[in-house]
């Protein structure tokens, strides 16, 4: 519940940021403001798939292996999704690509951050289950 909504609000907050920044560079660098734009929606995507995996694994008690092994799997897409992504924008909109990075990046490592903070959270309360006297 709370950890949910807690892990969404930093996220929303992170991509809203990086939207504020592109509308307010418009008047200034219409190439960077452009670049933003295409990159953040970008990040917020491949950010959201991280920090769901994380969730879903949490939500369905998977063992830390098997979570590391939803993570792999969600990276794979990521990288995937990252590498047309770019293609469409830079190539295919012309977004500047040094703005696109960075405003895919401003988005996808905040996501990146709470993706291991939520794993850090499921390991450390099993590893406390695991300390915990068994019945015999």
């Amino acid at each position: 519940g709370g950890m949910v909504r807690k892990a969404l609000g930093i996220l929303a907050a992170s991509a809203a940021l990086v939207f504020a920044i592109a509308v307010s560079l418009r008047g200034q660098s219409a190439a960077w403001s452009h670049g933003l734009l295409w990159g953040a929606p970008g990040g917020l995507i491949c950010a959201a798939s991280a920090v769901g995996i994380a969730l879903w694994a949490e939500r369905r008690g998977l063992a830390i292996k098997q979570a590391l092994a939803a993570v792999v799997v969600g990276m794979l897409f990521r990288m995937s999704f990252l590498a047309g992504w770019t293609l469409i924008a830079v190539l295919g909109a012309r977004a500047h690509a040094v703005a696109f990075l960075a405003g895919f990046g401003g988005v996808y490592l905040v996501g990146q951050i709470l993706e291991v903070w939520l794993l850090t959270r499921l390991r450390i309360r099993q590893d406390g289950r695991s300390d915990a006297p068994q019945p015999s």
